[in-house]
């Protein structure tokens, strides 16, 4: 291995990609939340407000996984611990 601190960046670059894939893939399943959702209404006028209540605490649960990895991949990238800590044996 050539420079231990490369290596430590491209996984964190990695990680990070892995991270914002969470978002992409938390707006998909909210979609398709919210059309099932819709489509349970259409089917069953009398249980929309039961229907509802259930949808917007599923898009809210699915929001702040989407959050967490876009707060995950920003760590990674601009404050990643492991650098630091290497500089840090590095330098004693």
């Amino acid at each position: 291995m050539q420079d231990p601190l490369a290596f430590i960046i491209a996984i964190a670059h990695i990680a990070a990609a892995l991270a914002s894939l969470n978002g992409i893939l938390t707006t998909l399943g909210q979609g398709k939340v919210a059309s099932t959702a819709i489509e349970s209404m259409a089917r069953q006028p009398e249980a929309s407000d039961s229907i509802r209540s259930a949808m917007f605490i599923g898009l809210a649960m699915g929001e702040t996984s989407g959050i967490y990895g876009l707060l995950i991949a920003i760590i990674m990238l601009f404050a990643n611990p492991l650098v630091s800590i290497y500089i840090q044996q590095m330098a004693g």
